[in-house]
């Protein structure tokens, strides 16, 4: 797919004609990563305003200005996505001299979002490459959100990631929390980058990979 020619895994699951996106009441997520005892997965925004609830895409800008040629390339993909999933969605788009951010409010986007947000960090992995195709194309960072979702995981990691390093600390030897995400092991590595008391690496295989945070002795 133009991204180095690495060798890529497929999985396949046969499932029912009722598919639950967000995986079996018993696959849920590491203790660590719970919030009074319960997982945190996608919700309605109650600020969601259903004037623009109409099939299909709306989009705007938020600073108001015309779009670059990557962020309508941006546009354009998304676009096509929330029609092929038969979404009704309105995408507002920001971009700085290094990032494109692209903000998709709506109904039902849980089947964007995905299981503990896989599928959207897979959609922004593919709309990075479909906004810069070439290989050696000054790139911008891509981001995109649905709803709030990743905002909201990611400040979850960030408060996970402090409290384990202050237990690395107290106890004296590393803490290995539990299997993450490549993005999610970024947030802590990102979160605890600026501490002298703890250092933080990642261990083991895909999908099984996690981050251990080490104090500095």
């Amino acid at each position: 797919m133009g991204a180095g020619a690495v060798d890529a895994i497929v999985e396949v699951a046969l499932v029912d004609e009722v598919f639950d996106f967000y995986g079996p009441g018993a696959d849920a997520q590491p203790a660590e990563l719970l919030v009074h005892g319960s997982e945190v997965d996608y919700e309605e925004s109650e600020e969601y305003d259903d004037s623009y609830a109409e099939a299909g895409d709306q989009s705007d800008r938020e600073d108001g200005l015309a779009d670059s040629a990557e962020a309508e390339r941006l546009r354009a993909f998304l676009q096509r996505l929330v029609t092929e999933l038969g979404l009704t969605a309105r995408v507002r788009l920001s971009e700085t001299p290094d990032e494109l951010r692209a903000e998709i409010t709506g109904e039902d986007l849980g089947i964007l979002i995905g299981r503990r947000g896989q599928t959207i960090d897979a959609v922004e992995y593919l709309a990075s490459i479909a906004v810069f195709p070439g290989a050696h194309a000054r790139r911008k960072h891509v981001e995109l959100d649905a709803e709030g979702y990743k905002e909201r995981r990611r400040q979850q990691i960030e408060r996970v990631a402090l409290r384990k390093a202050e237990e690395a600390i107290k106890r004296g030897r590393p803490v290995e929390l539990a299997p993450m995400s490549p993005a999610e092991r970024k947030i802590v590595h990102l979160s605890l980058k600026g501490r002298n008391d703890v250092v933080t690496a990642s261990q083991g295989r895909e999908p099984n990979r996690s981050v251990v945070i080490s104090p500095v002795r």
